[in-house]
């Protein structure tokens, strides 16, 4: 039988990404050992990988571990994926005596302002920042943890040598998801533009981004892009790509300026709908994987105490908005194709698509506070990865030996109340 081509979409949600990192070590490491014993059940074929904020930066790094290099023959290797995850999440963490202190002292801060303490706000754009950064550097916070530029190089060292003709004729594909402040424009940087760009690769017909859609932007995939995706408005100012062009009111015609772009979370978390836009029904995926670091559901039967119950609360909603408007959409499609098959016009150019759900346990989703989500302690990333992989084991174990009858969207999305 032939591989189940997957598409992985990875939510955003800060340092409880980390969980994000544990599913895709394991279903990285599971994929290697399926494919060298191909008689030993269904197997799946990763063929997009999709991310925004923290979801990103789990994408951008698998992505580049699996993407050939004319630089590191050691790309282009489920090896080489995992070892970059690996290394992304260990350089994030708080590592020096001053990154350590400062994550803390950042921890109990946003605790206290919870809890209603008043604290001074500051601008990321004013002249403290500057500073409190160039202070902790001086006392030795590494250029990684204070800021994306130094983390993404880092990561993708060897970034100006992917070979993308190679990565043409593997079919694979990532996404990073970012709002432009500006337009309000939805955004995505896209690996299948840069090859549309390079000439390697035909841009899906329906598409114009001038004309049709305009709201909806593909760009080139960079790492300034995935930084876009991640760039919080409170923390840091919006991430600046220059000569970049927008439509205008007016049809056909087109300005150029510096595009500045604030985290996914305000446009897609992460991007889902992208992965429809293929030349052919057969370059879709045939199921979507979705790694959810926000819950769907809480306890009814724990009522709101304060003000930062309806805060985390709040943060949950907003980052599922765009996820279950794009996820429904799918599900409305494939009711279609059940109901009239591909004969309408409108259903021939698509398939059914299984949308399928990994999510923390109950207790650790439950438990997990919106402050965490800038939690960079070791040990408190370390556990979300540990469970992530736990998770994705017994997960993968299911999916293969249940087939068809596995659990799926909405349905996987919700957790059993306990009795």
């Amino acid at each position: 039988m032939a591989p189940r081509k997957v598409a992985i979409a990875c939510q955003g949600g800060g340092t409880h990404a980390a969980f994000t990192w544990g599913v895709l070590t394991q279903i990285l490491e599971t994929k290697k050992a399926w494919d060298a014993n191909p008689d030993g059940g269904d197997t799946f074929e990763i063929a997009a990988i999709s991310g925004t904020s923290a979801g990103a930066l789990c994408a951008l790094a698998t992505w580049y571990g699996l993407a050939p290099n004319s630089a590191d023959s050691a790309c282009g290797t489920i090896d080489k994926a995992i070892e970059r995850l690996n290394h992304l999440w260990t350089v994030f963490a708080a590592t020096t005596p001053v990154e350590t202190a400062h994550n803390a002292v950042v921890g109990t801060m946003l605790d206290l302002a919870e809890a209603g303490a008043p604290f001074p706000s500051s601008s990321p754009y004013g002249e403290f920042g500057d500073f409190a950064i160039a202070g902790l550097q001086m006392m030795g916070a590494r250029p990684e943890y204070l800021g994306f530029p130094a983390l993404l190089q880092s990561v993708c060292p060897h970034f100006a040598a992917v070979d993308w003709k190679k990565l043409s004729q593997k079919n694979f594909r990532a996404l990073a998801g970012a709002i432009e402040v500006f337009s309000g424009n939805f955004e995505v940087f896209d690996t299948n533009k840069t090859l549309e760009e390079k000439g390697l690769l035909t841009a899906p017909p329906q598409f114009d981004q001038y004309g049709t859609t305009r709201w909806r932007m593909r760009r080139a995939f960079s790492l300034e892009g995935v930084a876009a995706s991640g760039t919080l408005p409170e923390i840091l100012p919006a991430q600046q790509i220059g000569e970049t062009v927008f439509p205008t009111c007016t049809q056909g015609k087109t300005v150029t300026r510096t595009a500045h772009y604030w985290d996914g979370l305000y446009s897609q978390n992460p991007p889902i709908r992208q992965f429809l836009d293929c030349t052919s029904k057969d370059d879709k995926p045939d199921e979507i994987w979705v790694v959810r670091i926000n819950p769907q559901e809480i306890d009814w039967r724990v009522p709101f105490t304060g003000l930062e119950d309806i805060r985390d609360r709040e943060n949950d909603l907003a980052g599922n908005l765009s996820l279950n408007q794009e996820l429904d959409h799918i599900l409305s499609v494939n009711a279609s194709l059940q109901t009239h098959g591909g004969d309408h016009p409108f259903l021939k150019a698509h398939k059914i698509i299984d949308v399928r759900t990994f999510k923390m346990t109950r207790e650790t989703a439950w438990g997990l506070r919106r402050t965490s989500k800038f939690d960079r302690n070791r040990t408190h990333l370390t556990k979300l990865w540990s469970e992530g992989r736990a998770v994705a084991e017994q997960w993968l174990k299911g999916w293969r030996s249940l087939g068809k009858d596995f659990e799926s969207y909405p349905d996987d999305a919700r957790y059993p109340l306990a009795q």
